[in-house]
């Protein structure tokens, strides 16, 4: 069985316990130094409290598989998982996170390679890394149901059930591969459909049957040891304290303790954020980054565009570190979001969480403006106060971990000032320093147009438009919220830590968040495939177990022609998301020269317009590589499929 430790017990049967404090202090000073300084000692003259096998720091995901794979290996070896938060606040932000694990189908990898790399650009990851991750996601599902099926847990997709190809929905359907096979799958109980924190829950109760594994609450990683060559020995660390000691390990140190979305400072420095906060654990903080680069690591998407898991709608209250998520479907309808000019932005009833919060301008992807807007306030009244929590209850780290439970009716948060509360929206705006004026304007015109069923201003759905019309009236600040972010040192796929030349750091591993391989876009499920895949590599390479290094995935290239195409006209035969449809194609003298659809058109999502502009873009550009049109994405990629089937060579 995994065990607990006091400090008292960490220490137990060290020569040097009762040294512990001046030896930490002089191994502080010395793992602040550069690996490469002749000041460097030896191995021969370092001493240690504490000598492990296989040291884990941060009991996230990513952790618990490192010590699941190492102990599956060696079960004798002695693996210790340190975590800085307690025991109660543990997990990681995969105990915060929606639980999906994507597992691509086996036998359309391929295909799977295409989409991973068109979610990397531009900004693309070396191949063999792309290689690593299909062939890890797709292999892992065995070894996931092996290891959580012993605790009475399983791993079904998502809606239940055993795995089930094609239940996966991409979250970017114009790029290149999005038409892989794949299934969104939950780790759960047996006999349940989700449960919060479920994939955590599970494999923590997998880790606690393990013998030989140590799990140390309340103390902190603060720096590495390294001999005069580079080769990480231990680290030291900071118990709850703040007592320094030491912890040898033999087999290697595996950092596995998570992002910075929770330091502000590293966020306006890396990124250039004013103000955010975090959605998951208030503990990833970016204690790995200064002793990585003091190691020499080099450091990879610090900044990515849009921090790949995008900036989420969030609501800060006073009692919580981290924040709630405004609903993604709010149940009410009469609701806007302010700027800090007053104005209405956006169309906020956009369904942006299922691309992780970004939406396409000039052609990318981008994060919504709410960084750029600051300070933001959802205006709402009485009719959707009553209709439904304005917040997700599902999701984020005051619900999952800390158990908050949110008012249906958000009575009691208005009760607890968390939501301000006013009889007109005069006195609103003077409550949460806002130009009356300006915001009985702004609603004004929104009331309008959501009587009139036309948004003329963003497009909003009408459907989601009733007047704010009903006191009292109540507004709440938005700001933006993190759910990981992706930086870190560059690994590669034996988890090994990358220097600026390309030569790893001996002994030190990287898992999980810190280091992702997301590079760009972001697809649901990755993070958490991507903890066990990096989490178990680390493991593999520290104890010679399997090889995570992939059989090269080739990319068959597809060849279209138009040119030397016959005369005539070709018929196609669609099946849509909404039903099936016909596309017809004329060809002339090695040319499109006209299309249309000639059954099934009451069965596209897509307006005559729209239409018109997917058929001109084809013609004009004589091909069958071209961008989905804006709003009718899936329609549009239903006919570039079969496109490429006409004219495939």
């Amino acid at each position: 069985m995994a065990k607990q430790v006091s400090r008292r017990e960490f220490l137990k049967g060290s020569a040097l316990a009762a040294a512990g404090l001046a030896t930490s202090g002089l191994l502080a000073a010395c793992a602040n130094d550069s690996a490469n300084d002749n000041n460097q000692p030896s191995q021969s003259n370092l001493s240690f409290d504490k000598e492990v096998d296989f040291l884990i720091v941060g009991y996230g995901l990513a952790g618990e598989a490192a010590a699941l794979e190492a102990n599956d290996i060696d079960p004798e070896a002695k693996v210790c998982v340190l975590e800085k938060l307690s025991e109660a606040n543990a997990g990681g932000n995969s105990i915060a996170s929606g639980q999906t694990v994507i597992v691509p189908n086996p036998d359309d990898l391929e295909t799977f390679k295409r989409y991973l790399i068109a979610c990397s650009n531009p900004n693309p990851i070396k191949e063999e890394y792309t290689d690593f991750l299909v062939k890890e996601f797709a292999e892992q599902a065995e070894w996931i149901q092996g290891t959580v099926e012993k605790v009475d847990y399983e791993l079904g997709y998502v809606g239940g059930g055993p795995i089930n190809w094609g239940s996966l929905v991409t979250e970017f359907p114009d790029l290149d591969g999005a038409s892989f096979s794949g299934c969104s799958a939950h780790v759960r109980k047996v006999g349940t459909t989700f449960e919060y924190g479920g994939v955590w829950r599970g494999f923590d109760l997998a880790v606690r049957e393990r013998a030989n594994v140590e799990l140390c609450f309340e103390t902190a990683f603060k720096s590495l040891i390294q001999d005069e060559t580079g080769k990480v020995l231990g680290i030291v660390a900071v118990d709850s304290t703040g007592k320094e000691f030491t912890i040898k390990s033999n087999k290697g140190v595996v950092l596995a303790c998570g992002g910075y979305e929770n330091n502000l400072q590293m966020q306006r420095d890396f990124h250039g954020m004013d103000m955010v906060y975090t959605g998951g654990t208030p503990g990833n903080t970016g204690d790995a980054f200064e002793p990585l680069m003091s190691a020499g690591a080099k450091m990879w998407h610090m900044k990515n565009q849009t921090q790949s898991g995008g900036y989420w709608l969030g609501i800060k209250v006073p009692e919580h570190e981290a924040t709630f998520m405004r609903n993604f479907s709010m149940a009410g309808t009469s609701w806007i979001e302010v700027a800090k000019d007053n104005q209405r932005f956006y169309n906020e009833s956009g369904a942006y969480h299922r691309q992780h919060m970004k939406y396409k301008e000039f052609g990318h992807y981008v994060d919504l403006a709410h960084d750029r807007a600051l300070p933001v306030d959802l205006i709402f009244d009485e009719k959707t106060r009553t209709a439904g929590a304005i917040v997700t209850k599902w999701l984020s780290w005051p619900i999952t971990t800390e158990g908050y439970v949110w008012s249906d009716d958000n009575s009691a948060e208005v009760e607890k000032g968390w939501i301000v509360k006013a009889d007109t929206i005069e006195e609103l705006a003077e409550k949460i320093g806002r130009d009356p004026a300006e915001l009985k304007a702004t609603i004004d015109r929104y009331n309008s147009m959501a009587a009139s069923g036309k948004d003329t201003d963003y497009g909003r759905n009408p459907e989601t438009m009733s007047p704010i019309d009903t006191a009292p009236f109540y507004a709440v600040g938005i700001t933006p919220t993190l759910v990981a972010t992706t930086g870190g040192a560059e690994r590669n796929v034996k988890a090994q830590v990358v220097k600026w030349n390309g030569e790893v750091i001996e002994n030190l591993y990287e898992a999980g968040e810190l280091g992702s391989y997301v590079s760009n876009l972001y697809q649901n499920g990755m993070f958490l495939a991507e903890a066990i895949a990096t989490g178990r590599a680390a493991a593999d390479t520290a104890f010679g177990g399997r090889s995570t290094v992939a059989s090269p995935i080739h990319l068959k290239q597809d060849e279209y022609d138009i040119a030397g195409k016959a005369d005539g006209s070709y018929e196609q035969l669609i099946k849509g998301n909404h039903g099936e449809f016909t596309l017809k194609v004329d060809v002339a003298g090695g040319k499109i020269t006209n299309m249309e659809i000639v059954s099934g058109r009451d069965n596209m999502f897509m307006e005559d317009a729209q239409l018109e502009a997917f058929f001109n873009e084809v013609i004009t550009g004589q091909s069958v590589e071209v961008d989905a049109i804006s709003g009718a994405t899936l329609d549009s990629n239903a006919m570039i499929d079969a496109l490429k089937s006409i004219f495939k060579k």
